[in-house]
């Protein structure tokens, strides 16, 4: 059975803007690593905690297999920010404080769910991406990027949530750059030591995402990946980088975007026909979803085992059309 999974990034609420919740974010980043109440502040409940979980509810609405947790904040500050605060060794987080606070709100949310344990999927920035983040740049030691993976790993070890209400079924590492691996002067082996190192350990299903399969070698040879995840319906063309007797030969699976998550590309496109489109019209139809995703099965049959959106929704224009989204690619894929 593919599961239909999100990528992670959200529309915020009306009301709150996006400086106030990355004022606010690193707060309630320190308080939950301290162990408090976020709804015991009345800042970081109002400010972090409400628009979390009005995020975390929709998702849960739109008929997700596995729900990422509602990602708002910068992906590269996020993690980077706590690391460079909290190191024991350069680019090395304390591992207390390896946390992500949104977590603490999917937690407590997933107690209203009524339909069983929740399925939660954590993605967290990888190691790579982290690495050309820096003031480094291309330039690579490393050193600092084996610490870096290791500091993606305590953030994904501490995301591991088995609770009564919910679970940590799957996590993912958020791996654009690299598409861009030429431009890093760096061994290969290096790049592969850096992914095993992020994921090591991990007891969920792990992901990794990439937006162009250009590098996927890489990720294929690196030990504990089990699904390879990129864009499919912005990008078709990847699916002419990877096929079904790769993934075969080394035991991996897809995470199949099947859903044009590009935004400022389809308005743009709609604008060009000399149309101002509707929320609606913003969304892809679910027939239009549903045949890209048959054809992909067409292709890698069952070595797909989760398909979503391309990418995440962040910059979408609301969260009643992010949800939109996802409800016509679950029905899409069911």
């Amino acid at each position: 059975m593919v599961l239909v999974d999100d990528i992670g990034s959200f529309p915020l609420p009306k009301g709150v803007s996006r400086g106030e919740f990355s004022e606010v974010y690193p707060k309630a980043q320190k308080a939950v690593a301290e162990g408090k109440d976020l709804r015991k502040d009345s800042q970081l409940y109002e400010k972090f905690y409400k628009p979390v979980a009005s995020s975390f509810k929709f998702k849960i609405d739109s008929g997700l297999d596995v729900i990422n947790y509602p990602q708002h904040y910068d992906m590269h500050r996020q993690f980077l920010d706590a690391i460079m605060q909290h190191q024991v060794e350069p680019f090395l987080i304390d591992s207390n404080y390896a946390v992500i606070p949104e977590l603490f709100v999917a937690q407590e949310e997933a107690k209203k769910f009524e339909k069983g344990k929740l399925k939660l999927k954590v993605c967290v920035t990888g190691a790579i991406e982290l690495y050309t983040r820096t003031t480094f740049g291309y330039y690579v030691y490393e050193e600092v990027l084996q610490n870096l993976a290791r500091s993606v790993n305590s953030f994904l070890r501490n995301a591991i949530l088995s609770t009564k209400y919910v679970e940590t079924s799957v996590v993912s590492i958020d791996e654009p750059s690299l598409g861009f691996a030429d431009l890093l002067n760096v061994e290969e082996d290096a790049l592969i030591k850096a992914l095993e190192k992020s994921v090591e350990g991990i007891a969920a299903e792990v992901q990794i995402h990439l937006h162009t399969l250009k590098a996927v070698e890489m990720p294929l040879k690196a030990r504990g990946i089990d699904a390879i995840g990129s864009e499919f319906a912005a990008s078709p063309r990847n699916a002419e980088l990877i096929s079904k007797k790769v993934l075969e030969k080394y035991d991996k699976f897809l995470r199949a975007g099947i859903t044009r998550t590009d935004i400022d590309s389809i308005l743009a496109e709609w604008l060009e026909k000399g149309i101002s489109p509707s929320p609606e019209q913003l969304v892809e139809e679910e027939r239009v979803i549903r045949a890209r995703y048959e054809k992909l099965k067409e292709i890698f049959s069952e070595r797909i085992a989760f398909a979503g959106p391309d990418c995440g929704l962040g910059s979408w224009p609301s969260q009643e059309t992010a949800c939109l989204l996802l409800r016509r690619t679950v029905a899409a894929v069911r």
